[in-house]
């Protein structure tokens, strides 16, 4: 097996020593590595990647580098493998490297889950059939520039890393000082992460720790692991305290993302009204926040700025004490720590905090009275959790990208505006196709985003994305002094977005034969789509459609107007005028691409599905992301849907990707295998819960249902027109 360590940290020669790669990513911990490894497990693309880590130990980041053997995660270890793809990954490594006594259901020591990861990058660099070239530096990225679609990266040493992609994995960063203790500059208060925050104690002395959340967990037990044996305070704003795991059974979803609730009260409320159903059925609350799992990140996605504050301001602190929950090991430490009367819980704010001789005294005004009380304690510790808030903090490279406006600082005040599968958005509010991001960064847009399930699938996505835009690059060796200019491949694929109708259109073309194809055109959108033509230099050969759209109006036969395209519908759908018949196991060729035409009714009797290479597959409204389309009108049918997903889409390779008709959270593609494992309408269904749950969906019929069925059913021809300049 390689030793890792030779990778580890490529020396420093020379300040302005210039090296160039396809791909860096910055931060090493548990995120770096997961995109790290994703990469290099492909066996097609070559690639030159850099990963980049200020600390010492590779993979294991805040929450893994932990030296506590008493540290365990929070999920059971049958929940933690590093890859999307094989969920049984980290069961079958424990008993390989002698971890025999875990199973799946096991709480297993965090720094053992730092070893895995670890492991990951052995492994793959062991298995590395593809030829990627991998650099592991030891320095820290301090600033970043972009120039020609290049990304420009200062490493602390004075180096400087040139590349095409470049994504921030910066993990957790320390929690922010609460105030009123920011202006006390005093020895006697610790970082709950600094590695001396419970060392040279007194084994008798008195504690206090400022939150009440997992990071308190943590200290509790290291104190409890050193025999320490005096008082320990401990005070949040609500008094909130951890909740221990349970086992629980599984529980049907609640809720469906295209009818449920757009405001946090009524949100809150229909929660709260399961819980009470559930109850009734002997079921414990906390299999209804289980079932919310697969779709958090949506109903996060489907809420108003607005409402996504209001969340954030009222109900963050309960969602996390009942979402994130502790092992019963860990809670028998607290619980015996609280019996024995050595914990002692207070539920208010920090009014004030001085220096004493020996330690601190802090003033404690009591939630929801005017009463007050006073601790004094040795030494205060900040458990106050990581520090999601980009506008605010002092790490001189994420000064650097918000000083230069290369991020957004998120108006939620978590992490920074993204979009897709990670792209980071600037100031301006645009995308620069250079930085990408997962895991905590991208908390304000999903929320839900920071745990491991979460961290391998953006990982994952983060991987599929830069190996396609791999594959549409000239392979070329990893140099050093000088820009490589790298060529694009003849194919162009786009996808192009109206906010109106959230429909998604995709342009693929030939460069070097001028010619393209838009699917799914909006009529709204033509002008946007001949600018895109004429830019590119292409001639538009034809339109092409899933279905006969309900929600908005074709823009076919507008652009065949305007360019003399030919306009093609699925041969079921009786379109008046269309110039061809689309039918099942059509193939078309454009250049070197390939579109093979997939019949799959069920949302429509007559929906197609175009398979691109067969690696990508517009799925029209058959199969969206975490969802599915309507079966209620337009001879649909929810028993032909179940079939048409399952017996068939669900049957092509898991890493073929899936690009919908419509999103309405914000999302652009995901994948086969995602959608298997993920999509609420299709986990977990058979055929009749599958029908049943499409029937109670109830949904309102679309505001442009009778104009876009009569437009469509005439290729999109209107009886007004619409002046466009070509």
């Amino acid at each position: 097996m390689n030793n890792i360590n030779q990778y580890q940290s490529i020396p420093s020669k020379t300040a302005g020593q210039i090296n160039h790669y396809d791909i860096v990513i910055i931060g090493g911990g548990c995120a770096g590595s997961l995109v790290t490894a994703n990469l290099l497990r492909d066996t097609t693309t070559s690639l030159s990647i850099a990963l980049v880590e200020r600390r010492k130990k590779l993979g294991r980041g805040v929450a893994y580098g932990t030296r506590d053997i008493k540290h365990l995660l929070n999920v059971p270890a049958g929940k933690m493998s590093a890859f999307e793809d094989d969920p049984d990954h980290f069961s079958r490594w424990l008993p390989a490297n002698g971890y025999s006594g875990f199973d799946g259901s096991t709480f297993v020591p965090r720094l053992v889950y730092g070893q895995y990861i670890r492991s990951l990058l052995e492994d793959v660099l062991d298995n590395n059939i593809a030829g990627h070239h991998l650099d592991m530096i030891g320095d820290e990225a301090v600033s970043i520039s972009i120039e020609r679609g290049n990304a420009y990266i200062c490493l602390k040493d004075g180096r400087t890393l040139v590349a095409s992609k470049v994504v921030l994995a910066p993990g957790n960063f320390p929690a922010a000082t609460p105030e009123p203790l920011a202006s006390l500059n005093s020895p006697y208060i610790r970082d709950a992460w600094e590695p001396t925050a419970v060392g040279d104690l007194d084994r008798d002395d008195t504690l206090l720790l400022v939150g009440t959340g997992l990071t308190m967990v943590d200290v509790l037990v290291s104190l409890h692991q050193k025999g320490f044996k005096g008082k320990i305070h401990a005070i949040s704003r609500h008094g909130l305290t951890p909740i221990r795991h349970q086992n629980s059974p599984s529980y049907p979803c609640f809720l469906d993302l295209e009818t449920a609730p757009r405001t946090t009260r009524k949100l809150l409320r229909r929660v709260r009204m399961e819980v009470n159903l559930a109850a009734e059925r002997g079921y414990d609350w906390r299999v209804v926040l289980n079932a919310l799992r697969p779709i958090t990140q949506s109903l996060w996605q489907s809420l108003p700025l607005g409402e996504r504050r209001r969340f954030s301001r009222h109900l963050k602190p309960y969602w996390e004490n009942l979402r994130h929950r502790i092992p019963d090991e860990m809670g028998a430490i607290l619980d015996e720590a609280v019996s024995s009367g050595q914990l002692i819980y207070h539920a208010g704010r920090i009014k004030s905090c001085r220096e004493v001789e020996g330690g601190i005294e802090v003033v404690i005004r009591k939630r929801k009275t005017q009463s007050y009380s006073l601790v004094s304690a040795g030494r205060l510790i900040n458990c106050t959790g990581t520090n999601t808030n980009y506008l605010t903090l002092a790490d001189p490279l994420i000064i650097s990208l918000r000083e230069a406006g290369l991020i957004s600082p998120h108006p939620s005040g978590c992490g920074i505006e993204t979009v897709g599968s990670g792209e980071v958005v600037n100031r301006a509010g645009d995308v620069d196709g250079v930085l990408y991001t997962l895991g905590t960064p991208r908390k304000g847009d999903l929320w839900e985003t920071t745990a491991v399930p979460e961290i391998r699938l953006q990982a994952a996505q983060l991987a599929l994305a830069f190996l396609q835009w791999g594959r549409t690059r000239s392979i070329v060796p990893r140099t050093q002094g000088q820009i490589l200019e790298l060529s694009p491949r003849c194919g162009i694929f786009r996808q192009l977005f109206d906010k109106e109708s959230s429909t998604y259109t995709y342009l693929i073309a030939d460069t070097d034969a001028g010619e393209g194809i838009l699917i799914d055109p909006v009529l709204e959108q033509v002008e946007r789509d001949l600018r895109i033509l004429r830019e590119l230099g292409l001639t538009l050969r034809l339109t092409m459609e899933t279905h006969l759209h309900a929600d908005h109006v074709t823009g076919a036969h507008r652009l065949r107007e305007l360019t003399d395209c030919s306009i093609l519908f699925p041969e079921k759908t009786g379109v008046k005028g269309s110039d061809g018949y689309v039918r099942d196991g059509d193939i078309y060729y454009l250049g070197g691409q390939k579109i093979q035409a997939i019949a799959t009714p069920g949302h429509t009797d007559s929906h197609m599905a175009y398979l691109i290479d067969e690696e990508r597959l517009l799925t029209g409204d058959a199969l969206l992301i975490r969802s599915c389309g309507r079966t209620d009108f337009q001879s649909g049918s929810a028993e032909v849907l179940f079939e048409t997903v399952t017996e068939k889409l669900f049957t092509l390779p898991d890493q073929t990707l899936v690009y919908p008709c419509h999103d309405y959270a914000g999302r652009t593609f995901s994948s086969i295998g995602e959608e298997k494992r993920w999509n609420p309408r299709f986990v977990g269904q058979d055929r009749q819960s599958f029908i049943k749950l499409m029937k109670e969906l109830n949904l309102p019929y679309p505001k442009k249902i009778v104009q876009a069925l009569s437009a469509n059913s005439r290729g999109g021809q209107v009886s007004f027109v619409i002046d466009y300049q070509i």
